[in-house]
């Protein structure tokens, strides 16, 4: 159980920062001009797309850690 709460929370967030790159990629392609791409972390879409089940999987990665 403690090894499947580890990953199950590294798998969460990979799959977070993936899907915000994926995102942002997306919004870069609609994009016509040459300016140059920076991901936005600090905004209210990066706190609920990334940052929310980034820090819910590290939570549950840390209790499948510490778990005995």
């Amino acid at each position: 159980m403690r090894i499947f709460l580890m990953l199950l929370g590294g798998v969460i967030c990979a799959g977070a920062l993936l899907f915000w790159i994926f995102l942002n990629e997306m919004a870069a392609g609609f994009y016509t001009n040459n300016a140059s791409r920076s991901y936005e972390w600090l905004t209210e879409e990066a706190l609920l797309i990334f940052w929310l089940p980034f820090v819910v999987g590290a939570g549950i990665a840390f209790l499948g850690w510490k778990r005995r």
